[in-house]
């Protein structure tokens, strides 16, 4: 009885937690972001315990890695990616040395310079693992 218990509180709880991750995968499909890869991870989630989510993963693995292809072979989105991590790098350096902008500050100048600084990290990383 106790082994049938915690079963079900482990169903249940890969059933919130990958539904939870599956709804922001779904938002990142139409707003920017990787949604594709964040439905991978739901349904990896979800593979834990349910055979459908096996069956599909492989299937969506193989799309999230095609779009990724797809990106880094993109120029305008190399392009837009260098020019938002630069300008979130300046804006960054503004807010922490002048009191022009509202919210500026130390913590919110560091906080903007390091989200550029991640960006084009992450670009080059992308450009290196794919090629180009």
């Amino acid at each position: 009885m106790r082994n049938s218990g915690v079963r079900l509180l482990r169903r249940i709880a890969v059933t919130v937690v990958g539904t939870v991750i599956l709804v922001v995968g779904v938002v990142l499909l139409v707003a920017p972001g990787p949604g594709l890869v964040v439905i991978a991870l739901a349904l990896a989630v979800f593979a834990i315990e349910y055979q459908w989510a096996r069956r599909n993963l492989a299937a969506v693995q193989e799309r999230a890695r095609s779009a990724a292809l797809k990106a880094a072979a993109s120029r305008v989105a190399t392009a837009s990616a260098v020019l938002f991590g630069v300008g979130a790098i300046g804006l960054g350096v503004v807010l922490i040395f002048t009191d022009l902008l509202p919210l500026s500050g130390t913590g919110t100048g560091v906080g903007a310079a390091v989200g550029g600084l991640t960006v084009l990290l992450r670009r080059a990383k992308t450009l290196n693992r794919f090629g180009r």
